[in-house]
């Protein structure tokens, strides 16, 4: 066996001039030890054990060194384990990785929040028109003949599958977080050229309406289009009279006796709409769901005057400041504005909690950095043990964010006798208690930057979130946005009336959500497909074009 074995790493040694020298030396000690147990293979029994035991460290020992685990060991360097964190930072003798993977986007995570947002809201404005029960809470009595609705998906945290208006209102808090993040960090950094900081404000203010307005331009003026060679009459037919539609529905974009009429009435609506001096929604009969639009352009100019304006302060008093300004847009009924100041908090909050930054160390980060570091957990971690500690501070940040959500499940409608709600529409601010200002606008704003703070703090959920459907999602979704509403007044009110009847949705209400959910996965694949030509064809260039007309028109 003795004589077997050294022949074996004799083998081996035939290739020992590829190998550096450390190993060359490894290898030949390794034939010395296995020609030294042949020379001694007569002696005791009792030393049999010893040189087994010599036999094996010193194969392991050999094999530690060989060219196929370091082949591996270089590659998993490559390889990032976890999703939500870079890969490791590679040593001086393995290659880097792709660049792209160098310094992944410490916003990374609320791209995915955007794409699953979006989402959400397609689901909400697919089943809009036919049922109610997607805007009320669980439990709740509406008339005395009625029976009670008590559906699953009207369960507080359930029902945010289906809510649509409480995602819009977290779409601005995350602009407002992206939007400022950034900006924030480059003034914690002394070093940093201030001259850079400024040139970074001034090109998203400038950037902002193009970024905005032109893609929903373009969606609106194919809409036009299509509503003038008559695409739109089925679905305006099916709204006239069907027996289906026992939610709410929006109007169809008009249908003009001729073209010029058709490009007027456009105009006039277009120019109404983009104007950021009124404050009122305006809701586009070409395209409903772009009232969200402009109020993203006056809130992202609201919080381009706030960060302009506390960018010299300590970041203590700046984010008192940004506390003070969100609170006065409450008072002041300007939940959106809100939202996006609130955000920029969330962001300063981070970077406070961080030490200068959400990410930790900047590009070269573990899992454990990838988040920032909330300066409350050096107190508990002197309580308990290391592994208490981490389960104590994980479950307070879990039960924040699962409060923060269900305080986003406000109901959009009858909240005030809505079983577990109905207290917080009692202490709702009264200017939030008008017919025009729903209690939820505000409790959806409050509730959205906790939801932020709270995404931010929970590896497993920013890890969620950066899997590859919610990034896709993310990197999609204001194409989804723009092209799901126009899709769904054409092709959807085409379809659906058409799959009530052929399956016999009227005969029991299994089949009726059947009929929903066979409309509803043909929607959303039609709707990703044009969202993804529309975000290659359209939304991209755009980008493109806004910065190169701000490098043509700057120094």
């Amino acid at each position: 066996m003795a004589h077997d074995l050294a022949r074996q790493i004799d083998s081996d040694d035939v290739t020992s001039h590829y190998m550096p020298e450390n190993r060359r030396q490894h290898s030949s000690s390794t034939v010395s030890i296995a020609s030294s147990i042949s020379n001694d293979s007569e002696s005791s029994q009792t030393a049999r054990p010893l040189l087994r035991t010599r036999i094996s460290n010193t194969i392991k020992r050999s094999y530690s060194l060989s060219k196929p685990l370091e082949l591996f060991q270089r590659l998993r360097l490559l390889l990032p384990l976890n999703p939500a964190a870079p890969p490791n930072t590679p040593t001086t003798s393995s290659p880097p990785p792709p660049p792209a993977q160098q310094s992944p986007s410490r916003t990374a995570s609320y791209d995915g929040l955007r794409g699953i947002a979006c989402l959400i809201v397609f689901n909400f404005h697919f089943l809009y028109p036919y049922t109610k029960t997607i805007t009320h809470g669980f439990a709740v009595e509406r008339n005395p003949n009625d029976p009670i609705w008590n559906h699953p998906h009207q369960l507080p945290v359930i029902c945010l599958l289906v809510r649509g208006r409480a995602m819009v209102t977290l779409f601005f808090a995350i602009s407002g977080y992206v939007l400022s993040y950034n900006f924030l960090e480059s003034t914690l950094h002394s070093n940093d050229d201030p001259t850079k900081r400024w040139t970074r404000l001034s090109s998203l203010t400038f950037r902002r309406w193009m970024r905005l307005f032109l893609p929903a331009t373009i969606s609106m003026t194919i809409v036009m289009f299509a509503s003038f060679i008559g695409a739109f009459d089925s679905g305006r037919e099916f709204q006239k009279s069907s027996e289906w539609l026992t939610g709410w529905w929006e109007q169809h974009p008009p249908r003009m006796e001729n073209f010029g009429a058709q490009l007027q009435d456009f105009a006039k609506m277009w120019w109404d709409w983009q104007t950021p001096f009124q404050w009122r929604l305006y809701y586009s009969l070409y395209d409903p769901h772009t009232w969200t639009i402009p109020v993203e352009f006056r809130g992202s100019l609201v919080l381009f005057v706030v960060l302009l304006g506390s960018a010299g302060l300590k970041q203590g008093w700046r984010m008192g400041v940004f506390g003070l300004v969100t609170g006065f847009c409450f008072a002041s009924k300007r939940w959106d504005a809100a939202a996006f100041v609130g955000g920029a908090l969330v962001a300063d909050l981070h970077l406070w909690e961080g030490g200068g930054e959400a990410g930790g160390n900047g590009g070269e980060m573990d899992e454990k950095d990838c988040l920032p570091r909330w300066k409350g957990e050096g107190k508990v971690a002197g309580v308990f043990t290391p592994r208490i500690t981490k389960y104590v501070l994980t479950a307070i940040k879990t039960m924040l964010l699962v409060a923060s959500l269900w305080i986003l499940s406000f109901p959009d409608d009858e909240a005030w006798k809505t079983p577990g709600f109905s207290w917080l529409n009692d202490v709702t601010p009264s200017p939030y208690k008008t017919q025009d200002l729903h209690p939820y606008k505000f409790w959806h704003a409050f509730a959205a930057a906790f939801v932020l703070w709270s995404i931010q703090r929970l590896s497993y959920v920013q890890g969620f979130f950066c899997l590859s459907v919610p990034q896709y999602l993310g990197k999609i979704s204001y194409a989804f946005y723009l092209v799901h509403g126009p899709l769904l007044h054409g092709a959807g009110f085409a379809l659906q009336p058409r799959l009530f009847e052929a399956l016999g949705a009227a005969d029991s209400t299994a089949k009726w959500v059947g009929c929903l959910i066979l409309g509803w996965v043909t929607m959303l694949t039609l709707s990703i497909i044009v969202a993804h030509l529309f975000w290659m064809v359209v939304d991209v260039p755009l980008v493109k074009f806004a910065k190169w007309m701000e490098r043509k028109v700057s120094h």
